[in-house]
């Protein structure tokens, strides 16, 4: 009988270890109102429609001192309209997928994305993985890769 009452009790202590830590919150950025001004501020032009010349996606995920922090959707997408306008980068959900769609072949860059977003100080308080592997320098000037995770690290 001691025996069990011992072995329920030590069950009942790793369930609750197991289950009962809860993951980090979420941490929101929120994506910005001011899209075009944030596109001009990327050196990027607001397109009609999507262009898809260069179409590419390149996933970034970010956390923050741990925390996940949902990357927004419609990021560089101006909704204000009657009809939506489009930066060649953007999001069209919270998957993390960043969108390049552009009338041209050129580089793209995460500075330029962070820009649109609203996020300042990356260089000075994110390091980043690309592909898992350490990246040294400014993270905002990683070039945007077609199929390549970024990891933003942020403290």
């Amino acid at each position: 009988m001691t025996n069990r009452r011992t072995l329920s009790a030590l069950a009942l202590v790793l369930a609750s270890t197991a289950f009962g830590a809860a993951a980090p919150e979420p941490v929101v950025w929120p994506a910005p109102k001011d899209v075009p001004e944030r596109v001009r501020a990327a050196g990027l032009e607001m397109l009609d429609s999507e262009a898809m010349d260069m179409h590419i996606h390149t996933t970034l995920k970010v956390y923050s001192g741990g925390s996940p922090v949902t990357v927004p959707a419609d990021i560089g997408i101006d909704r204000s309209g009657p009809k939506p306008r489009y930066s060649p980068l953007h999001t069209h959900d919270t998957t993390g997928t960043l969108h390049v769609e552009s009338e041209e072949w050129r580089d793209f860059t995460l500075g330029q994305f962070m820009t649109e977003w609203g996020v300042s100080a990356v260089r000075e308080k994110c390091r980043a993985d690309v592909g898992g592997q350490a990246r040294a320098g400014d993270p905002s000037r990683i070039v945007l890769r077609d199929g390549e995770t970024i990891t933003l690290r942020c403290r």
